[in-house]
């Protein structure tokens, strides 16, 4: 079976709701900001995720990304990229906590 990847990219000006409330911390940056919803993979191909995130970068000089505070390959992939983790926010599907990362 051949390996598949996808990828989604949504552009806009809204203002992410989850993103508005940010505990324990606080944004690096207040200015307009570009989101990384969702980044999956099969593990199969090494460095797509890292490929993704510096091509969103490119596009958008102020990201913002969160993540379960278990999803530790992910926490690395951002502290490698230089992201900075900044707090914790809540998103609306689930109300779980995430940890809130940013790079501008």
């Amino acid at each position: 079976m051949r390996s598949r990847r996808y990828s989604s990219i949504s552009r806009g000006v809204d203002i992410d709701p989850s993103y508005r409330l940010i505990e324990n911390g606080a944004w690096g940056n207040p200015g307009e900001y570009g989101v990384v919803h969702r980044l999956a993979g099969s593990g199969n191909v090494r460095g797509v995720g890292e490929y993704c995130l510096n091509w969103a970068f490119a596009q958008c000089h102020h990201l913002r990304v969160d993540t379960h505070a278990d999803n530790l390959p992910m926490q690395r992939l951002l502290g490698k990229l230089g992201f900075t983790q900044r707090g914790i926010i809540y998103v609306r599907e689930d109300h779980d906590p995430r940890l809130a990362y940013d790079k501008f």
